[in-house]
């Protein structure tokens, strides 16, 4: 999702390279394909235009430096905002459960399985854990492929159950397997959903509820 978030933020910027000044005109064409970049990353609408206003505020509030370009200001407001909007600091991730179980969730297409890889990898030659990943998107056999394909590329096992329809039942079992093998941490990728989806949003309200 950041991928693409950051690919048509810079599509966005691209309005105001060559411009030799800030008008509220350039700014407002950028700003325009930067909130449909938020919306498309499924950033609340009211957010994105208070985000938007905001960032349009501070540009036009500025004088451009003679060693900085348009481009590079609204570049660095934008980033200012969404650190900002992003909570400002950076918050580690907490480890202190053994084994720690973390629980994926998020919407359909949005590149969880993907993250999840990258996730564990990190845990296991950065923070020096023993991951598990629990291939819990029962509806999706093309996820629990590409999970048993990631976990082989990093050195990270992998449980599935191809069998079964249960998400609950394979995070269960995934849990109770990494406890017997000494996994500190548990990865759970579940499927994805939209908040529309009552029934999908109650699987995953159920097996945070159970993990």
């Amino acid at each position: 999702m950041f991928d693409s978030l950051s690919e048509k933020l810079d599509r966005a910027f691209k309005v105001l390279k060559g411009q030799g000044k800030i008008t509220e005109i350039n700014v407002a064409e950028t700003l325009k394909e930067v909130r449909k970049a938020l919306l498309d990353a499924d950033v609340n609408y009211k957010v994105a235009k208070q985000f938007t206003d905001t960032v349009k505020e501070k540009a036009l509030g500025q004088q451009v430096l003679t060693a900085i370009s348009p481009s590079q200001l609204l570049v660095k407001i934008t980033h200012d905002e969404l650190t900002s909007l992003m909570g400002g600091e950076t918050a580690d991730i907490k480890l202190d459960s053994n084994p720690t179980i973390i629980l994926m969730s998020g919407l359909q297409g949005s590149g969880k399985t993907t993250f999840t890889g990258k996730l564990a990898n990190h845990l296991k030659t950065k923070r020096g854990k023993k991951p598990l990943l629990i291939a819990a998107d029962v509806y999706r056999p093309a996820a629990i492929n590409q999970l048993h394909v990631l976990g082989e590329q990093i050195g990270v096992e992998v449980f599935s159950d191809a069998e079964s329809k249960d998400p609950i039942s394979i995070a269960k079992r995934g849990i109770a397997q990494a406890k017997e093998n000494g996994n500190t941490v548990v990865i759970i990728d579940t499927a994805g959903r939209l908040a529309v989806d009552e029934a999908m949003m109650n699987e995953i309200a159920a097996l945070k509820k159970r993990n």
